[in-house]
């Protein structure tokens, strides 16, 4: 039996990173506290952040710094500056194609790891301003949470991976071949943008996504009030359907018809879990809502369908463990296979 070669590259970047994970999960298992259960169980998680703050804190960090970074890039020539004058111009004409993606996504690359450290800045000193006295719940050991980390991994990964190969398959099949995404191409480029695309993939998407998704989205999107016993009215058990809407609009605003049938397809599952859900309801909706939203963040067709159910373990974590050291470490162990199966593409066999 002869095995898919693009198979066979993808199973080599998860054992890659797994003879990495592995001994260090096996470790931090050995080290967490005697008696402390490795999945922590639920506690209450109340934040302060109003939807006003949780709309500010998504528009600034995703949808306005990385753009204003990105023009002050190209207006600064600092692209010519790294690649030489005869890195094309934003708005060049007349040029190859392939040559004007992969300089779009140079400029993407390099917006998104410089975008970091202020989009870090703007999250912490905000918070810091706003609720000064306000601190998470601590809900495990670091090194409990390291242990976890790499199990989910090694269960999430394989049945997300396999997801994605059996909807890429059916949509080949359909007549609708699956996009590349324009990260695809860039383990032919030299070291110093590989390094980018690894800082990006693997640090920066990590960790701006989950602290937005995750953090700030989800624990509000849960509902629970400030106040212990203050209950959950009726406008803020609408939350998750707010968060639906705006993964719906995201979807939408792709231009492609696909996104938006899958945008309808998950909308039609969230009312089914809010006929269907009583016990943790609310936090049930919740982690269903932000996991659409993770996935129709994501515009190349047909990876949100296998990253909705990376969202939803994600989010699972999330709410168990009461913060964001899991489920950063798995997406980025995740995206880390990815970056490899990219990168071991450009070696020679």
């Amino acid at each position: 039996m002869t095995i898919d070669p693009e198979v066979a590259r993808m199973a080599t970047a998860g054992a890659l990173v797994a003879a990495v994970a592995l001994p260090a999960g096996l470790v931090a298992r050995a080290l967490r506290p005697g008696g402390e259960p490795l999945l922590p169980r639920w506690k209450p998680f109340p934040v302060p952040w109003s939807g006003f703050e949780v709309t500010v804190a998504v528009l600034v960090v995703l949808f306005v710094v990385p753009p204003v970074l990105f023009q002050v890039l190209n207006e600064s020539g600092f692209y010519q500056l790294v690649y030489g004058a005869e890195f094309p111009p934003l708005g060049a004409k007349d040029i190859d194609p392939e040559f004007k993606a992969e300089a779009a996504t140079l400029r993407m690359l390099w917006a998104g790891v410089l975008a970091l450290p202020l989009q870090l800045g703007v999250l912490v000193l905000t918070r810091h301003s706003l609720y000064p006295t306000w601190r998470p719940r601590a809900n495990g050991s670091v090194a409990g949470k390291v242990a976890l980390a790499v199990l989910a991994w090694s269960t999430l990964t394989p049945v997300v991976l396999l997801l994605h190969a059996v909807v890429n398959t059916v949509s080949q099949n359909l007549g609708l071949p699956p996009e590349e995404h324009s990260l695809a191409k860039l383990g032919g480029r030299p070291l110093r943008d590989q390094v980018l695309l690894v800082l990006q993939a693997c640090v920066g998407a990590p960790l701006c996504e989950e602290i937005i998704v995750r953090g700030v989205m989800l624990w509000w999107c849960v509902g629970r009030m400030k106040f212990p016993g203050a209950g959950v009215s009726q406008v803020t058990s609408l939350r998750p359907w707010i968060i639906m809407f705006v993964a719906a609009a995201l979807a939408a605003q792709s231009g492609k018809w696909q996104p938006v049938v899958w945008a309808c397809v998950l909308a039609a599952g969230l009312g089914l879990l809010w006929q269907f859900t009583r016990t943790g309801a609310r936090r049930a909706r919740a982690v269903y809502a932000t996991a659409a939203f993770f996935a129709l963040m994501h515009s190349t067709w047909p990876n949100p369908i296998p990253l909705f159910v990376l969202g939803l373990g994600l989010g699972w974590l999330a709410v168990r463990t009461n913060g964001l050291l899991v489920p950063v470490l798995v997406h980025a162990m995740f995206n880390a296979v990815s970056v490899i199966f990219v990168l071991r593409g450009a070696l020679p066999a």
